[in-house]
């Protein structure tokens, strides 16, 4: 199966669009889509994204909205699992776009209003009319013989991913007074250790190196020095936020899948569910490793992923991570999977909504109504 990107970037109610007429025997030849292409070996769903984006018009907006998995399905061409994004963008940076693809086809901005009526594919009409429209979470599975689309398919939320740390539990305190004591080691003062709330949500060692602008070795130090105090204390110094049981219960109820998918140690993450009776509540747990090899979110969701080959790539597209900081909505947008944010941990909703989520709650009892209503 073919993996692509395709971007749409938008400026004051026009879309810059991709009539594709210079490239020989292309698929797309005489359709008007966005910008995107094929991933490279290795690279995540983001980074073929920000490629694409830069290679086809010289710019790199600052932040994508990722908005689902479209796949297509075909009697006549490659499967294709497709991860779409939009951007809004500057009048200045609009300006700034160059076709640098002179091979492709030919750029131009487009009115919203005067879209559908370009020459498009049929599967494209429908999500764009909900791309324009203003909906976050897009995902469809298309079916074409030939060029005429015969099956249009709607993929649903099944998967429910969930961040630990701000998002089920309240661990603040404990991961606060960890940092605090490590950070002591060194001879780094924190009088209040509320002050230290930024340790809450990014990997430590990431958090010690770009905050205190320490070299790894040190950093690695302090995680060992953090450890040794939340391993035995800080782990249970949370409790789960109120009605957070009640909501996955409920969730699990309604027929979705539950999973947590944490940059915690997944063996901490499993003691704590077990210490408050909450693993059973969960399909699956993912967290990091001791050794570093999983440790951004990004590579916890990928864990995550691997143990469900049978489900790959329809696992992804039909989940959903839900998290309260910025690495939450950055690790699900570099995988290519939506998130929703919640506003009552330790990120805000500004910046969750700023980075792509694609609904915002602030109370637990919200997330089950905005799941059911597609977000």
């Amino acid at each position: 199966m073919t993996r692509s990107t395709l971007c749409y970037l938008r400026n004051k109610g026009r879309t810059l669009m991709m009539l594709r007429n210079k490239k020989h025997g292309d698929v797309n030849s005489g359709k008007w889509i966005g910008v995107g292409g094929k991933f490279e070996s290795g690279e995540s769903a983001e980074i073929c994204l920000r490629r694409e984006v830069r290679e086809e018009t010289g710019i790199e907006p600052d932040n994508f909205v990722f908005h689902g998995i479209i796949d297509f399905i075909s009697d006549t061409a490659e499967d294709e699992e497709m991860y779409l994004y939009s951007a809004e963008i500057s009048s200045e940076m609009a300006e700034a776009v160059t076709l640098n693809a002179e091979d492709e086809g030919t750029l131009r901005f487009i009115p919203d209003d005067e879209i559908m009526s370009l020459p498009l594919w049929e599967g494209d009409r429908v999500f764009l009319d909900e791309l324009l429209s203003g909906r976050k979470r897009i995902s469809y599975e298309f079916t074409y013989k030939k060029d005429r689309l015969v099956k249009s398919r709607k993929v649903l939320i099944r998967n429910i991913l969930f961040d630990l740390d701000g998002t089920l539990i309240d661990t603040g305190e404990g991961i606060m007074r960890s940092a605090q004591y490590a950070l002591e080691s060194i001879g780094i003062e924190v009088s209040d250790y509320r002050e230290l709330s930024f340790f809450v949500g990014p990997p430590l060692v990431h958090t010690y190196t770009q905050r205190y602008g320490l070299d790894m070795d040190t950093a690695r130090r302090l995680v060992t020095k953090y450890r040794e105090r939340y391993n035995d204390i800080g782990l249970f110094e949370c409790e789960p936020y109120k009605g957070v049981i009640e909501c996955v219960q409920d969730l699990r109820d309604k027929g979705y899948r539950t999973f947590v998918a944490s940059s915690k140690p997944e063996a901490m993450c499993r003691r704590l569910l077990m210490h408050f009776d909450m693993l059973k509540l969960f399909d699956d747990v993912a967290g990091a490793t001791p050794d570093g090899k999983i440790d951004t979110k990004s590579e916890v969701l990928y864990e995550l992923f691997g143990r469900y080959p049978a489900d790959t790539p329809g696992f992804a597209a039909s989940s959903i991570l839900i998290g309260d900081t910025r690495y939450d909505i950055a690790g699900a947008n570099d995988v290519g999977i939506s998130s929703l944010g919640v506003s009552y941990g330790y990120g805000s909703a500004e910046e969750l909504s700023s980075l792509g989520a694609a609904s915002i709650v602030s109370d637990i009892s919200e997330i089950t109504d905005s799941l059911i209503q597609g977000l």
